[in-house]
């Protein structure tokens, strides 16, 4: 991403309904993580995951951004790395838990990435990924953040399968905003409307509906903690490396 990117994500990424919902599904999909887990957040960006987990156990944070690291150091974070999604600085085996959310999309070589996470895990651990679900809702949003692709739940699959991870769960995710995500990426690519605004979908929203929303995240967490979702924004897959 642009420097641009990283610094609206540094403004808006602590309290807007959007990054707030992506922590609480996270934490709903990783119930039951054990304390003291070893935990690398590839891509790491401004440090929005972090902040959830860098209380639980040895947490590390990785990014290829210089600005992102120093914004992740500004906010607290001090186990950082930089480097090459592509070339990734660890050990074999480093880690218990590994996240990549919203990382694959940017990358030409997704399978390439996936094969180095789970090179990466120790055996019997579990990779977490998600990334955009349903090339129908390409926008101008994926374009601004440097996307390449959309993903179906069986094209994550494949990536997952490719790199010899067990696939654990499968689900889509942002469910309740779908609907409104639809109409409006759909329209705005037929009609050609917003040509001329910000690039992206982060727009400020009163406090009354920014809490509202994260009241809605609340709810499809519970769910999520129980039970799958058959359409969303995003899709979700988690994958165990084989025990040795």
């Amino acid at each position: 991403m642009k420097e641009a990117e990283f610094r609206l994500l540094e403004r808006i990424e602590e309290d807007h309904w959007w990054f707030v919902g992506k922590r609480l599904i996270l934490r709903a999909l990783l119930d039951g993580q054990p304390v003291g887990a070893r935990l690398l957040d590839l891509g790491c960006g401004t440090g929005g995951i972090l902040r959830d987990w860098t209380d639980r156990g040895a947490c590390v944070g990785m990014d290829g951004s210089p600005l992102a690291l120093r914004i992740c150091k500004r906010r607290g974070f001090s186990v950082l790395a930089r480097g090459d999604l592509e070339r990734l600085p660890f050990r074999d085996g480093a880690f218990d838990t590994i996240v990549l959310m919203d990382v694959l999309e940017h990358l030409d070589d997704d399978r390439g990435l996936l094969r180095g996470a789970a090179r990466l895990c120790a055996p019997g651990g579990r990779v977490v990924v998600s990334v955009p679900a349903f090339q129908l809702l390409w926008s101008r949003h994926d374009e601004t953040f440097g996307h390449r692709r959309r993903y179906r739940a069986r094209q994550l699959e494949a990536i997952f399968d490719a790199a010899g991870l067990e696939r654990e769960r499968t689900t889509y995710t942002n469910f309740l905003v779908f609907p409104v995500a639809l109409v409006w990426r759909v329209l705005s690519r037929v009609l050609r409307l917003g040509r001329s605004g910000p690039g992206h979908d982060f727009w400020p929203v009163p406090g009354w509906l920014n809490a509202l929303l994260v009241r809605a995240y609340r709810l499809e967490a519970w769910w999520l903690a129980r039970a799958d979702l058959p359409v969303g924004v995003s899709v979700v897959c988690i994958g165990r490396k084989p025990a040795a």
